[in-house]
């Protein structure tokens, strides 16, 4: 192993096409990051974001991580994962907290507010992913700020709880730890994308971003630079396969897969047909054009209903943003993705990718965007207990079976931004500009 003085972190984008990991190192200042190094291998035993096969996709974990540490001598014990499903639920209460006595509002009282909104939504075998405060009152005043010292008997907002049920996580990590690797932190993946993609004026001027996978496509909605909306559907560019499968009767996934590699690559002979080398029947390439339209067409139309579902249409003043494997993959022409998504819906979509900013990373592409931000939010998160002494709350409980994680309680990230009072200089700027400079110092 070699001998490091700062802080080492592995993240891993677990996906239902392709699993992609990053190791990196943060140092003991905080002052400079740095990815040591990038690798991805297939996935086997996920399927549109549910583990299948819990011994296939442990393997296949196992398999890119040996290329970690065979690349940087480390061990890795423990990893960072991220999370999506058709099971992640997005949803929002008007709570109402009333106070024993008037007293000035504390962070034990935002707390309750919080529970108060986890006893009215959950049923029980909820676990929260993510949570959001927003229009907190105190008495009948308008909307404060910053509440935390106010005098008052009566606590109000909105709390936004996304969630999943305890048995999709624990399932999750039970598959890490088959091959003896703890999970450290889970982090929801359509905000990991946002966190690589999004720029501060994208999330307070309202912007929905599409993740378009392999296996699922996330959508995740931003405004005011809060997360209002959060969903994920079990379609992706796995699809394209599968279709193809049904309309030609393939019961070879490889031949499907050379059929979708041949087009990718141009390989189509002049009759404007693709040729199978275990078929004699072509394939015309307007049929399977077709196809892939039919399936895009199915995505903006969940795009559309997930806007309107919302509450939000007409309110996101930058549009739509797409990133993901399917936005990156040469079976789409993007451009007329992006049209047809302004036709449906009315705003301007726009592809993103990832910023370079580490050497390590080598070529960029929108299937990284997920893996960049586990990283970003990971190091983070180390940068500010570096700073401060503490990591912020940790949403997700992850219960190892190897062994337990010790927890966090403070729950200071929900209202930081909002709510504390910011004494250094640093704290004065806002969040994307800080991460921004901290960002700067990247190898």
């Amino acid at each position: 192993m070699v001998s490091r003085d700062g802080i080492v972190k592995t993240v891993v984008d677990i996906g239902s096409g392709r699993i992609k990991a990053i190791i990196g190192e943060l140092s003991s200042n905080g002052e400079t990051l740095k990815v040591l190094k990038y690798a991805d291998g297939p996935s086997r035993g996920m399927v549109k974001g549910e583990v299948v096969d819990s011994e296939a996709l442990s393997n296949s974990i196992q398999d890119v991580l040996n290329k970690l540490r065979a690349a940087t001598n480390e061990p890795i014990k423990s990893i960072s994962i991220g999370i999506t499903g058709e099971k992640i639920k997005s949803r929002t209460v008007n709570i109402e907290f009333v106070l024993s006595e008037e007293k000035e509002i504390d962070n034990s009282d935002i707390q309750q507010l919080i529970k108060k909104a986890e006893d009215k939504v959950f049923s029980g075998g909820e676990q929260i992913l993510k949570t959001e405060i927003y229009n907190i009152r105190v008495d009948n005043s308008g909307i404060v700020k910053n509440p935390i010292g106010v005098l008052g008997e009566k606590l109000q907002g909105d709390v936004h709880l996304v969630y999943t049920n305890e048995g999709t996580i624990s399932k999750l990590v039970s598959t890490v730890n088959r091959i003896d690797v703890d999970v450290e932190k889970i982090v929801l993946n359509p905000y990991a994308s946002a966190k690589s993609t999004l720029d501060e004026e994208d999330m307070r001027m309202g912007v929905a971003l599409v993740d378009i996978g392999e296996g699922t496509t996330d959508i995740i909605l931003y405004k005011n630079e809060k997360l209002i909306y959060v969903e994920s559907i079990p379609l992706g560019g796995r699809h394209f396969k599968t279709d193809i499968m049904y309309f030609y009767k393939i019961d070879d996934e490889e031949q499907a897969q050379e059929i979708l590699d041949k087009y990718r690559n141009g390989d189509i002979e002049e009759d404007n047909t693709i040729h199978c080398n275990d078929s004699d029947k072509p394939i015309p390439v307007a049929d399977l054009e077709k196809i892939i339209s039919a399936r895009l067409k199915e995505i903006i139309e969940f795009t559309n209903n997930t806007i309107q579902k919302s509450g939000f249409i007409g309110y996101l003043g930058k549009g739509l943003v797409l990133t993901g494997g399917v936005i990156g993959d040469k079976l789409i022409n993007v451009d007329e993705l992006l049209d047809m998504i302004n036709q449906k819906t009315g705003y301007v979509a726009r592809r993103v990718l990832p910023p370079n900013d580490f050497s390590g990373l080598g070529t960029i592409d929108p299937s990284m965007a997920t893996v960049i931000g586990l990283f970003y939010e990971v190091m983070e998160e180390e940068d500010k207990r570096l700073k401060t002494g503490s990591y912020t709350h940790q949403e997700i409980e992850v219960k190892n079976e190897r062994r337990i994680q010790p927890q966090e309680e403070d729950i200071s990230h929900i209202i930081e931004d909002e709510f504390h009072e910011e004494t250094e200089e640093e704290d004065k700027k806002g969040f994307m500009s800080k991460a921004k400079e901290w960002f700067s110092h990247f190898i």
